[in-house]
């Protein structure tokens, strides 16, 4: 990693100053604590080591995508949804794990039955995401990546809420500048949720070889996004009321397929505001912008098609309660809409 510090590299000896709770000032003005210090304090480093894994098989290119089809036929449609977005599967899941963070992951260790096998599940979505890393039979690491699901079904994460002072470790791709004062570092990172990435900067201090952020810091900037598209949404193409809905308020309310801008995307995005929804008035609005914007598009015969494949395919995997009857409705909504290209005919 290159500090780029400008003008506040301290010269001479190292200089180290004890902090009150552990911390210290390093040689180069920072703020830091170690490890140790850090744990007692609360902070989770478990998945540190196993996260700066998966990068680092990312960076070296040493990906090969397991496509299998598993029993249930269910694990493939994130593969289908990578490519409506005109990525390819490969190198979208080396982005993913290059951006991937150790706070956003926890260890599945029954998946882990050889020692070439890293299985971690990214609970910061809807429904989490399962990664598996199989590098048991040479140098290229087999990468299992889909919504997980039980029997076939995928069961929704709980939603807890966001708890505003806690803090977690991340990895800085570089660094800003140094408040003198505090000893507080300025971190430039990359964060990244299903197709969105986010440059971020934010403020955090020194931990070994990551650095100690509040986690609201980098998940509030996520979650502002998707309520400003929902917003743009019901006020600049449907002309609804948004206040009339209640808002993400945790990132486990939106799905992996909620992030970005396409037109999948954006009917994902509005069933996640619909299934949000606590009372009958906030529903009935955030249905009707639902349906209003899938009646909207104008689209091809074969982008039709395309779409309503992805919401049969996606949605299979689902445990929400109603969500046969929403999609269904989406997908009766599409059919009614004039096919672009195709001329009518007058009788």
């Amino acid at each position: 990693m290159v500090f780029i510090i400008d003008n506040l590299m301290l010269k001479g000896t190292l200089f180290k100053m004890m902090y009150n709770e552990g911390f210290f000032i390093n040689e180069y003005g920072m703020k830091e604590i170690l490890i140790d210090n850090a744990s007692m304090m609360g902070i989770d480093f478990s998945t540190v080591k196993v996260c700066e894994r998966l990068r680092k098989l990312a960076a070296l290119d040493r990906l090969k995508i397991d496509e299998s089809t598993h029993r249930s036929n269910l694990n493939k449609h994130l593969f289908n949804y990578i490519e409506y977005c005109g990525m390819s599967v490969k190198e979208y899941i080396k982005q993913y794990l290059t951006n991937l963070q150790p706070y956003m992951i926890e260890r599945n260790k029954d998946g882990e039955y050889n020692k070439g096998i890293i299985c971690v599940l990214d609970n910061l979505y809807k429904v989490s995401l399962y990664i598996k890393a199989d590098s048991t039979f040479g140098e290229e690491a087999i990468i299992s990546f889909h919504e997980s699901s039980i029997n076939g079904i995928a069961k929704e994460n709980s939603v807890i809420g966001n708890k505003a002072e806690r803090y977690v470790p991340v990895f800085a791709d570089s660094i800003g500048s140094i408040d003198l004062n505090s000893g507080n570092v300025s971190l430039k990172l990359i964060a990244q949720r299903g197709m969105l990435v986010l440059p971020l900067s934010i403020v955090g201090i020194k931990c070994e070889n990551v650095f100690i952020v509040r986690e609201a810091d980098i998940n509030n900037q996520f979650l502002e996004y998707c309520n400003q598209y929902i917003r743009d949404l019901y006020t600049s193409n449907i002309d609804l009321d948004y206040n009339s809905i209640s808002v993400f308020s945790v990132l486990q309310q939106i799905s992996f397929t909620s992030y970005g801008k396409d037109t999948f995307l954006s009917i994902s995005l509005l069933i996640d505001s619909l299934t949000h929804q606590n009372d009958t008035i906030s529903k009935k609005a955030a249905d009707f912008a639902l349906i209003t914007f899938a009646g909207n598009l104008k689209l091809t015969k074969e982008q039709r098609t395309e779409l309503v494949d992805l919401i049969n395919t996606k949605y299979s995997v689902s445990s929400i309660k109603s969500i046969e009857c929403i999609t269904q409705r989406v997908i009766d909504n599409l059919k009614t809409i004039p096919i672009v290209g195709v001329k009518s005919v007058e009788s």
